[in-house]
């Protein structure tokens, strides 16, 4: 809902903020947050693909997810790689937190990571009927790609990465 943006701002640091959210009504909530006006919001959903998909939706719960994990509500909505944004410049903060579809994310990110500096990622219980973790995935990735763990909350199970090359 863009509560990165508001601190950042209020901390006074200037941002080009990009927000991506899949979830329709979370969305109106993300772009009705908007501080600057010149923030760029993306109502898609990251993944390795770029294509349309089944979303499920659990908005109250904060659970939405391409990934099925119950929820019998769902829509249709258009899926996207982070490469094929084609965000110019260096990135200084990834939020990851794609509610157990990281790894496909992280998959369609590979010609972006080498600009991202930092990556946030929630690696917790949230994938699929299986509550699976992506902790083990989403490691491996970021280590093949020059990420070194820097920080981690084992109660929230997430994760702060480093590229080494940025």
């Amino acid at each position: 809902v863009g509560e990165i943006n508001y601190s950042l701002f209020f901390k006074g640091f200037k941002v080009n903020y990009f927000g991506i959210e899949p979830d329709p009504k979370v969305f109106e909530c993300l772009t009705l947050n908007k501080i600057s006006g010149k923030e760029t919001l993306f109502n898609l959903a990251l993944s390795d693909e770029v294509a349309t998909k089944k979303l499920y939706l659990d908005t109250e719960g904060a659970n939405t997810s391409l990934t099925y994990f119950g929820s019998e509500k769902n829509e249709i909505i258009k899926v996207t790689t982070l490469d094929a944004l084609d965000i110019p410049k260096k990135i200084k903060l990834f939020k990851l937190e794609a509610e157990g579809h990281e790894k496909e994310v992280l998959l369609g990110s590979l010609n972006t990571l080498k600009n991202i500096e930092y990556i946030s990622t929630d690696f917790g219980p949230e994938k699929g009927m299986e509550e699976d973790h992506t902790m083990i995935d989403v490691n491996e990735i970021l280590i093949e790609n020059n990420f070194k763990l820097i920080n981690f909350n084992n109660q929230r199970m997430i994760g702060l990465y480093k590229n080494k090359n940025v």
